[in-house]
């Protein structure tokens, strides 16, 4: 049954409603960074509690030290949309994550990946990256620690399995992890990958206090601010929290234009560097996700009466230098009653007694409930929004289920008070592709795009225009506006051009701003994969081999360009390595239909059917409609 688009309606609500502040004038703005080690030679007591807290172990070395996870023959987990099964393993202080696929008694594909790092502290999950050349990749399979248990990432369910294929943006690794050394111009490759979140990602780059500190600039901070380096304890309310939520406010985040999420440094304001769109549904009491903790407590009635000089902020209950296993087991009662115990007697608990004692008179299993988010499976989280006992906590919602059961209402800006229309658009595509391919939110962003026509100059508008045709795949359109004198002014709108005119059958067309986006962003392997594809359809195969060999050594785990260069060589009279190309991309991936098509139809070429056969047999198993897959089976069959 179709499901109706509830309604597309404007942006409301943001997240802290409090007359802006001036951004206080650290000189550290823009300093370099030193590293964690460097800070720690001076402030040893808070180095020694930070390493071993939540944040200091967010992402680590793959080590079986690190990890909470069972390494030793756990029971391997089955995607059934895929057919794959996965499962961990360790090799002495090696760890491995192996796919395979079974038929009968047959193990049809094995695909075994090291384990690089592992992201998380292990209170909730471990996930675990591969490193291939600097380009990370999430791996598919979590530890969910909780449930001690494996089970497929969040987001890789239901048909979403991206296998080791799965790229680190800068955006998922500078919330994870320190600062690190991302190669520009690339989708996901370091040269630096710290290992944990460190002192500067809260207190900012140090060179400059650093240099200070060492030339006898100390401040006595008792009785001034030091500003060369970030203190948030001393930082205006709100500042503090775009420091916490820049991170812990989840949802489609959207840079501003000209931006990274690398810009953004302790003290300046979180909606100059980027905005976050999350939907909000007829029921957002009980719908939330994993990281909304600011939200959630902005919405309650003990952040909003508290704005005063003494105002509840994240740092109220959580210091962050601090494991949490080391706190006592009635801290959190500790803080509520800091405020609560002087309160007058409507504020007291008025629980009964008996109920009091079920829960050791512990404030925070009424007030702010334990339960599942609906973006991550087998994990619980104690919700921020601090309220009333409610009689029955109802069934968390995955983001598509309440989408279809018509429970959305609006997408919300948590971070800027009045969005522009073009941000907004920006928002509901990136929704769209991270989140929920629900394309009523592409429908949104076809609505505020038109608005943003109004008051945006017409070449911003352009890059988030194609943009939006190209999730609708609507390549005719993007074609349109190109040949009517569209010009990209980035490397994703040049890419997203050049597949337009790819997919329309003009490769010539094409070629010209897969070369601007190749040019623009020189280390992005799909760019320069598909600028590969643009020259085999024009017949220049060596060109094509040439850049593909490029892809291939900066990254021999890229399976598409196997492929590709598998056809180039055939192209060029090489069989042999062809062949021995499109073995490769197979192994890799065994339901690559281009390189099973190619392999087969190579085989039957050079009269060998028998070892056709089986290539065949799996293309037509894949696409049983497909005529072109019958044809080559009836031939080899």
């Amino acid at each position: 049954m179709k499901t109706t688009w509830p309604l597309l309606v404007a942006i409301v609500l943001c997240g802290c409603s409090h007359a802006p502040e001036a951004t206080p004038s650290y000189r550290n703005l823009n300093a370099d960074y030193v590293g964690i080690e460097v800070c720690g030679s001076c402030h040893v007591d808070k180095y020694q509690t930070f390493t071993e807290a939540q944040m200091g172990r967010s992402w680590e070395a793959a080590v079986p030290a690190n990890s909470v996870a069972n390494f030793d023959d756990p029971d391997p987990v089955y995607d059934p949309h895929n057919d794959m099964h996965y499962q961990a393993f360790r090799r002495g202080g090696d760890l491995f994550i192996q796919e395979f696929r079974l038929e009968g008694a047959d193990t049809t594909h094995v695909r075994i990946e090291q384990v690089s790092y592992i992201v998380g502290s292990g209170q909730h999950t471990n996930s675990h990256i591969m490193d291939v050349g600097g380009y990370l990749y999430q791996m598919p399979l979590t530890w969910y620690a909780q449930d001690g248990k494996w089970d497929l990432p969040p987001g890789f369910k239901d048909g979403n399995n991206r296998r080791f294929d799965r790229p680190i943006p800068l955006k998922c690794m500078t919330c994870h992890n320190g600062m690190p050394k991302f190669v520009d111009g690339s989708e996901n490759r370091y040269d630096y990958v710290p290992h944990g979140i460190d002192c500067e990602r809260c207190h900012g780059p140090g060179s400059v206090h650093v240099e200070a500190m060492r030339s006898g600039g100390a401040v006595n901070v008792a009785e001034e601010i030091d500003w060369t380096i970030v203190n948030p304890g001393k930082l205006p309310v709100n500042r503090q929290f775009d420091i916490c939520q820049g991170c812990h406010m989840q949802g489609a985040t959207v840079p501003k234009q000209g931006i990274t999420f690398a810009d953004f440094r302790p003290s300046m304001r979180l909606d100059d560097i980027e905005n976050v769109f999350w939907p909000r549904y007829a029921d957002s009491i009980q719908q939330f996700v994993m990281a909304s903790h600011p939200d959630r407590l902005q919405l309650s009635s003990c952040f909003k009466e508290s704005y005063t000089a003494e105002q509840l902020t994240c740092v109220t209950c959580h210091d962050p230098h601090v494991s949490i296993e080391t706190l006592g087991a009635d801290h959190y009662r500790t803080v509520c009653l800091g405020c609560h115990l002087e309160s007058p007697d409507e504020l007291r608990c008025t629980e009964e007694e008996a109920a009091r004692a079920a829960v050791s008179d512990y404030c925070v299993s009424c007030h702010m409930p334990t339960s599942g988010s609906e973006d991550i499976p087998h994990v619980r989280i104690t919700d921020h929004f601090i309220r009333s006992p409610v009689a029955k906590t109802p069934a968390i919602l995955s983001a598509d289920e309440a989408v279809k059961n018509k429970e959305f209402i609006r997408l919300a800006s948590l971070i800027e008070r009045a969005p522009a229309a073009i941000d907004v658009a920006r928002g509901y595509m990136t929704y769209y592709e991270e989140v929920t391919n629900h394309p009523g939110f592409l429908d949104s962003a076809a609505v505020y795009l038109d608005r943003a026509r109004d008051e945006t100059p017409l070449h911003q508008v352009a890059a988030p225009l194609v943009r939006m045709y190209f999730l609708k795949e609507d390549y005719r359109s993007i074609v349109r506006l190109a040949r009517a004198g569209l010009s990209a002014t980035d490397a994703w709108t040049a890419y997203r051009i050049g597949e337009a005119f790819l997919t329309e059958g003009s490769p010539a067309e094409a070629r010209p701003h897969m070369e601007k986006a190749v040019s623009r962003a020189p280390g992005n392997l799909r760019f320069r994969s598909r600028l590969a594809v643009a020259f085999l359809h024009e017949n220049r195969p060596t060109e094509a081999a040439a850049l593909l060999d490029e892809v291939l050594d900066n990254n021999p785990k890229f399976t598409e360009a196997f492929n590709n260069r598998g056809f180039a060589r055939l192209l060029l009279g090489d069989i042999e390595a062809a062949e021995a190309d499109f073995l490769a991309a197979i192994a890799l991936d065994p339901d690559l239909e281009g390189a099973l098509g190619n392999l087969a139809s190579l085989y039957y070429n050079t009269g060998r059917i028998a070892e056709a056969r089986p290539y065949a047999r799996r293309l037509l198993k894949r696409d049983p409609q497909n005529p072109q897959y019958q044809q080559l089976w009836d031939l080899v069959k």
